[in-house]
Formats: structure tokens, sequence, C-alpha cells
């Protein structure tokens, strides 16, 4: 079965087994490395504490648009009403709860936190390098460019497998066509084995153009949305190399007064993996994890 033909599975996915959980932490992850790496995550919490994940690949709407150039008729509200509906229909607003989004999955869950009932909605939002769907940081379509995502590219290469993979500064500073930026990150990359011996130019390309219309993709959203006040206290925790630079954060002062901005090691990809990292952000969105993170 090719990607355009893949059907959606469950849209909601519980981590371990909790027998009589005490709070829940709940993630909405938008795709872009495995739902599994949330397995850490959920070792990290405290032992009465059951994660579930939203993984919005499982949003047909929201998967095809990454096979279709980016484009979409979707809308963030819609995608985060079906979130509410599938977790109202797991009955996973019972308990106190956290909402965790990663990357471009902190504005659907944003976008989520609108759609509850002052009952149902979760203690605190924790982002992880999450870019606010504010226009200061809503880049036009045309300055999605090689200067801005191939450094993002190989940073989520190395994450892929393991290692560190420096963008070719040089050929972008020299404004350098893709090709030959792509020519240069899979020699540096086979060099420090960040991608097998048998990786090829054109299979290279064809992750890139992926990896490009997801980020389209998610702008697109961004742009259309107009996002509310934050309805929870935020937490906003920025890896050692995150996404921007700017000591600004993010834009998610511009959405909500009570926000706390955190630092964890690694960057927008590894921090989901980076022992340390995984520790702080259960310590965030967990507080009864501290004690077990401080034993471990």
């Amino acid at each position: 079965m090719g990607p355009s033909e893949r059907r959606p599975a469950a849209f909601v996915r519980a981590f371990g087994h909790v027998e009589r959980p005490q709070r829940r932490v709940i993630a909405v992850h938008p795709g872009g490395l495995p739902v599994a790496h949330y397995d850490k995550l959920a070792s990290a919490l405290w032992p009465e504490t059951a994660l579930h994940a939203v993984d919005l690949e499982r949003e047909p709407s929201y998967f095809q648009a990454a096979l279709d150039g980016g484009r979409t008729t979707a809308t963030v509200p819609e995608i985060a009403e079906r979130a509410a509906a599938d977790l109202r229909a797991a009955g996973l607003f019972d308990l106190p709860w956290t909402l965790v989004g990663w990357s471009f999955g902190g504005v659907v869950g944003h976008a989520l936190t609108a759609l509850l009932t002052e009952a149902e909605l979760p203690e605190r939002v924790v982002l992880l390098d999450s870019i606010a769907p504010v226009p200061d940081y809503t880049p036009d379509g045309d300055e999605i460019g090689p200067d801005l995502v191939l450094p993002w590219f190989c940073m989520y290469l190395a994450a892929k497998r393991g290692g560190d993979l420096p963008p070719p500064a040089a050929a972008l500073e020299r404004g350098a066509d893709i090709d030959e930026l792509l020519t240069e990150v899979l020699e540096t990359a086979l060099s420090v084995g960040v991608l097998g011996a048998g990786t090829e130019p054109p299979g290279l390309r064809k992750v890139y153009d992926t990896y490009l219309d997801g980020l389209r993709r998610n702008n697109t959203l961004a742009e259309r949305f107009a996002p509310p006040p934050a309805r929870a206290p935020l937490t906003l925790l920025r890896p050692d190399r995150g996404l921007l630079e700017t000591p600004d954060p993010l834009g998610w002062e511009q959405l909500g007064d009570d926000l706390a901005v955190e630092r964890v090691p690694g960057d927008h990809y590894s921090m989901l993996q980076d022992p340390v990292a995984v520790k702080l952000i259960a310590n965030a969105a967990d507080p009864a994890a501290e004690p077990s993170s401080q034993e471990a």
C-alpha cells in the first residue's frame, strides 16, 4: 500500500497501561517523527499518570496535505474538533490532566483547549519548541526556502538516525540551488553515518520535498487560524538548538500572560528522545513525576 492509499488508524493512542490512573498527560503529535517516541515520556511520568497521544497523521486531511504539495482545505479548528471528540469518546477528560504539544502539535493543542468546557480544561499546556500561530511567526509562503528549511531538514535527518549533521553553511550563504545543497548534505550525511550507503540523490530529494510540503501545510493552516487567548497556563520548553534562535518565547506571549519558559538539552527533534530532556518534559507535564525523575 502506497502512502497516498494509507488508511487512518486510531487517532488517540495509549502508551502502556496504568491500572488506576490519578492523572493524565495528553500529547498532540504532528508527525514527522514516529509517535512511538513518546514511550520514553510515558516511562518518565509518575507511575499513576497515564499518557495518551493524539496522532495528527491519522487525520486524513492533515496527512494527505503533506503528499499534495502542502495544499489543504482543512483548518486547525476542524482538526482540533476531531481530537476533542475522540478524547471525549474515550473518556479522557475525567481526571486532572496536562496537554503536551510538540512543534505544530502545540498549535493544534492550543486550538483544542478553545473547544473544551471549563471542567474539561487541562491544568497546564506544555509547548515543546512550538511556534505560536501569530502573524509575527507565520512566514509568507515564498519565505519558506532552503535558507530556512535546510538547517531544520539536517536536524531532522540526524534525529532519525542519530548523530549530528551540520547544514552546508557556505553553500547556503552563496545561494546555491537546492540540488547542489542536497548533494552536499548527502555527502556529509554518508560520511558521518546519518544516511545509509545506498542513499541516492533522487531519494534524498524526495524526502526533502515531503518534509518541505509538511512545513508548507502547517504554515497554511497557521495562516488561516485566528488563535484565541490561552485558557490554561503555558509552559514553553525550548531546546538548546530549536527551530528559531530568537530569545522571545516564539510568539506565545501574545496569547497568554501566564507563561513560563524553560530550557532543555538537545534540539527540536532529539528533545523527544534525549534522556535529560524527557525527564524535564515529564516534570513540566506531571508535577508528581519530579521525585521519581530525581531518583532515576
